[in-house]
């Protein structure tokens, strides 16, 4: 478990509160069955979301060069910066975070949020000795349309790491053969699944750590994740 700080450099910029599994677009789907993919509902809770009390909307101009200014914010000017090269468009968090020295902040796209001709930046930031507000950029690859981010719509998620971890991480590629024998019938569960799912349905075996006959093959690391911490205004 990591415990890190927010200081908040300007109360009217962003506001920071855990991810949330809810989706616009999961909403909309039939009877909101994208609620039933346990992987993307977990993951949609992944980190602390930064977002904005306002819309913004900006637009740019096609030009992707060395020059500034081709990005136009058209609605909330105040939450953002458009004196950038590169079609890209920065974000005034007003946002400074502190962590241990073993601890990094990684900042990503907030996971599953689709907003069409523009994607965050994904960076890691050295947030024990890094003294400003944090950094936020998109990059915009849509010209000529207008892009709108709704307010509360989070621009970035951030999460801290332990980089020291994942450096001692290594990955081994084995021949299947190698595999240890188990009872579980790989090629009978996709086939069921995929015979259930052409229905319209959802089996909910992989949620419930259950093959396709009931049995308990296995457990989840968690169900769900929680995240204390809240917006502030």
């Amino acid at each position: 478990m990591h415990n890190f700080l927010a200081y908040s450099t300007d109360p009217d910029l962003g506001q920071v509160s855990p991810l949330t599994i809810t989706r616009d677009w999961m909403d909309d789907t039939w009877e909101a069955h994208a609620y039933h993919c346990f992987p993307v509902t977990l993951a949609n809770g992944l980190g602390w979301g930064i977002s904005f009390p306002e819309d913004i909307s900006f637009i740019w101009d096609g030009i992707s060069d060395s020059t500034p200014d081709h990005v136009k914010i058209l609605k909330g000017e105040k939450y953002a910066y458009s004196g950038r090269a590169n079609a890209t468009i920065s974000f005034k968090t007003g946002l400074m975070f502190k962590t241990e020295n073993e601890v990094s902040l990684l900042s990503m796209p907030a996971p599953n949020h689709f907003i069409a001709g523009a994607q965050a930046f994904t960076t890691l930031i050295s947030s024990s000795f890094f003294k400003g507000d944090l950094p936020c950029a998109w990059r915009v690859t849509q010209p000529n349309v207008e892009i709108t981010i709704k307010a509360g719509t989070p621009v970035i998620a951030i999460l801290p790491l332990d980089l020291a971890q994942l450096q001692n991480s290594e990955l081994q590629i084995e021949d299947l053969s190698k595999l240890p024998a188990s009872s579980f019938n790989a090629s009978e569960y996709s086939e069921i699944v995929y015979g259930i799912n052409r229905e319209g349905k959802w089996t909910d075996f992989y949620r419930n750590a259950k093959d396709h006959l009931g049995n308990t093959i296995g457990e989840h690391q968690v169900k769900t994740i929680k995240l204390k911490g809240q917006s502030h205004q």
